[in-house]
């Protein structure tokens, strides 16, 4: 490679870097530090972005069936259908997240979007990719967990 091609791919994988950061997903090591109102405030955001921009994109059946799940409490449970899976699928990819980072510690850190993501497509539900920008603009209010 020559001297223009370094500077050339060096300049675009800073500019990738720059403007990946202004939209970026809230990693999933990022939403374990914040205070447990903050985190219910999060995942309840990311619910009704989802329903958004379902509807947004002319999906309102979509929409209901993400609204349905959240507000649709199993026979013998107080926690939504939807939150029970979100949870579960979180502690999965915590998990996996954690692993990866020890096996390759470069690579991108699972994000709370990427949970949700997959928990909605698991119920057949197939978000949009302006999804992962809906909550772009979170700002935490609590102070920080102290065990993390």
């Amino acid at each position: 490679m020559n001297r223009f091609n370094k500077v050339l791919a060096a300049t675009f994988l800073s500019a990738a870097m720059l403007f990946s950061g202004a939209a970026q997903a809230m990693t999933i090591q990022q939403f374990d530090k914040m205070a447990n109102d903050d985190q219910a405030e999060y995942v309840s955001e990311l619910v009704s972005g989802a329903e958004k921009v379902l509807t947004d994109e002319g999906k309102a059946d979509q929409a209901k069936k993400v609204e349905n799940l959240f507000t649709t409490n199993a026979p013998d449970g107080n926690t939504s259908i939807g939150m029970s899976q979100f949870m579960i699928t979180l502690a999965l990819m915590r998990l996996n997240d954690a692993k990866n980072a020890v096996d390759h510690p470069n690579d991108p850190r699972l994000e709370v979007e990427d949970t949700m993501f997959l928990m909605l497509q698991k119920n057949r539900v197939e978000l949009p990719d302006s999804f992962f920008t809906v909550n772009k603009n979170f700002k935490p209010k609590h102070a920080q967990n102290k065990k993390n």
